[in-house]
C-alpha cells in the first residue's frame, strides 16, 4: 500500500488527531492512499506502538469531538434526526450497493472469504483468507437454499422491488447471503403461524416482508424513524400484497414511531420481538430502557426476542465510551454507539428484573468482512450511474451547486473509508456481530435451537 499526501495539513491532523486526523485528511483528500485495507491491518498490527503515541495535547484536541458526540445523545427529540442523518440519506443511493433485498445488516456466506478467490482485485498476497477460515460456516452449510421452502415466490417479489442488482436469472451471492442470515433470525425467534412480531428497525422491510410471506397469518408492526425507510417499506409491502404498511388489517404495518412511544394497548400483546443491527442507534444512556420495552411488549408467559447488534470487545470497551470515532463523527452514524455482549445481557437482567433469559448468544462478525467488501465493489462499480444521480437528486442545493463535484467526491471518499474501515475492523475481530436469542423463564414451548 502507498500513501501519497497532496496537502501538508495532513500531517497536521494526523499528529492532532491520530486515526480521526487521517480519516479527516483521506475524505477531503489532503492524502490518497490505493489501499486502505492494508493501511488499516498495518495500523492494527501496530495498534501497541500507536497507542503509545497518544499525548496530554491529542487527548486536548479531542475534546471537542466528544462533546458535539455528546450532544447527539439518542434522546426522545434526538433520535429521528440521528437516524435520519444517516438512512434518509436517499433510498436510490441505498439500492446502488444494496442487494435487492434491500438488507443493511452482516449476511451469513457460505464460507468467508470466498470472494477474495474470485476477485483478484480485491484479494492480495496477505490478504486471503484474513477472516481465519475459507471453510463453509456451520450456519450457512446447514441453512435451506434460498429458493427452497416456499422462498422462490418472495424472491421474485423482491426482484420486481428492485431498480438496481442482479437479473432474475442470475444468482447474488450477496442476495442469497442475506436471505440466509434473515431465515436464522426467524428460525431462532422460532415463528409460528399466527405469532404477532414486533419489530425494533424496519430497514426498507426485507424481515418483516419474508415473515408475513412464508408463515401464515403472521402479523408484523415494524418501527422505524427514517421517512425515507417508511415510505420505501410500504411500497415493497404493497407489491408483496402484504397491505399497504398503514392497514390496521395489513399483514405488515409500518410505524414511523420511537420504541419508546409504543402505545398502550401493546402491552404484552407480542408473540415474538426481532431487532437487527438497531441496538447500535440506541445509545448507552438508553440500553435499559430498550430491554424494558422488549421486556413490556412481550407476551409474559412465552415470548421470545431475537436481536443482531455490532459489538465491541470487553478490552477495548472503556476505552471506546470516552473516545469519538469516525463512524460516530462524520454523520454515518450520530449518536451511535456499540454495546459490548455484557453490557447487552446485563442490561436485559436488570430491565426485565430477571423475567427473560438468555437462551443463546453467537457471533457473526466475521461475516461481516466479506459483506462490506461486498458493498464497497457494488458501490464502486454503481458510484456514477446510480449513486451521483440519487444524491443530486435528493440533495440539489449541495449535490448539485458550484462546489457540487467536490462535495461528491468528499461524499465517495468518506464512504470507502467506512466499508474499508469497518471491514478491516471485522476482519481481524476487533469489532463483532452478535445474535443473542431471548426467552420467558419456564417458555416449555420454545424448544431447543441449537442447531439453527
Amino acid at each position: 500500500a502507498s500513501l501519497t499526501v497532496h496537502n501538508p495539513v495532513f500531517w497536521l491532523r494526523l499528529c492532532a488527531m491520530g486515526d480521526l486526523g487521517f480519516s479527516e485528511a483521506f475524505m477531503y483528500g489532503e492524502v490518497a492512499c490505493d489501499d486502505l485495507v492494508k493501511v488499516f491491518s498495518i495500523f492494527i498490527a501496530n495498534r501497541t506502538c500507536l497507542a503509545a503515541l497518544d499525548t496530554p495535547l491529542t487527548r486536548l484536541l479531542r475534546v471537542p469531538s466528544r462533546f458535539a458526540a455528546a450532544r447527539l445523545v439518542n434522546s426522545v427529540a434526538n433520535a429521528r434526526s440521528n437516524i435520519s442523518a444517516h438512512y434518509d440519506i436517499s433510498n436510490d443511493m441505498f439500492k446502488g450497493f444494496l442487494s435487492r433485498d434491500m438488507t443493511y445488516s452482516c449476511a451469513i456466506f457460505p464460507d468467508l472469504d470466498g470472494d477474495l478467490a474470485l476477485s483478484p482485485k480485491l484479494a492480495s498476497d496477505d490478504a486471503k483468507s484474513t477472516t481465519g477460515t475459507s471453510t463453509p460456516s456451520t450456519l450457512a452449510e446447514r441453512s435451506p437454499d434460498v429458493h427452497e421452502l416456499g422462498f422462490a415466490k418472495q424472491d421474485k417479489t423482491l426482484e420486481r422491488l428492485s431498480t438496481v442488482g442482479a437479473q432474475p436469472q442470475d444468482r447474488d451471492p450477496l442476495y442469497d447471503a442475506q436471505i440466509r442470515k434473515l431465515q436464522h433470525i426467524i428460525r431462532k425467534a422460532d415463528i409460528r403461524p399466527g405469532h404477532r412480531v414486533l419489530e425494533i428497525g424496519s430497514g426498507w422491510g426485507s424481515l418483516s416482508i419474508l415473515i408475513a410471506s412464508t408463515i401464515s397469518e403472521t402479523t408484523v408492526d415494524t418501527l422505524t424513524l427514517s421517512t425515507q425507510q417508511a415510505a420505501l417499506a410500504r411500497e415493497r409491502i404493497t407489491a408483496a400484497g402484504l397491505g399497504d404498511g398503514k392497514d390496521p388489517l395489513g399483514r405488515v404495518r409500518v410505524h414511523l414511531m420511537d420504541y419508546r412511544n409504543m402505545p398502550p394497548e401493546w402491552k404484552g400483546t407480542f408473540d415474538r420481538v426481532v431487532s437487527v443491527e438497531m441496538v447500535e442507534a440506541v445509545g448507552h444512556e438508553y440500553m435499559q430502557t430498550y430491554w424494558e420495552k422488549i421486556d413490556w411488549a412481550l407476551n409474559k408467559d412465552t415470548g421470545v426476542g431475537v436481536i443482531q447488534g455490532i459489538t465491541i470487545p470487553e478490552a477495548r470497551f472503556d476505552a471506546y465510551l470516552h473516545d469519538t470515532d469516525f463512524i460516530q463523527k462524520w454523520v454515518l452514524f450520530p449518536g451511535g454507539f456499540l454495546p459490548s455482549v455484557s453490557l447487552l445481557v446485563d442490561t436485559l437482567a436488570r430491565a426485565s428484573h430477571g423475567r427473560l433469559v438468555v437462551e443463546s448468544i453467537a457471533n457473526i462478525g466475521p461475516h461481516y468482512a466479506r459483506t462490506l467488501r461486498e458493498w464497497r465493489q457494488r458501490f464502486e462499480a454503481s458510484f456514477e450511474d446510480v449513486v451521483v444521480p440519487a444524491l443530486m437528486k435528493e440533495h440539489p442545493g449541495v449535490m448539485g451547486g458550484e462546489k457540487g463535484r467536490e462535495e461528491i467526491e468528499v461524499f465517495k471518499r468518506k464512504w470507502l473509508y467506512y466499508f474499508c474501515y469497518c471491514e478491516v475492523g471485522f476482519t481481524h475481530r476487533m469489532l463483532g456481530d452478535h445474535i443473542i436469542t431471548f426467552t420467558r423463564e419456564a417458555n416449555v414451548e420454545y424448544g431447543c435451537q441449537i442447531f439453527d
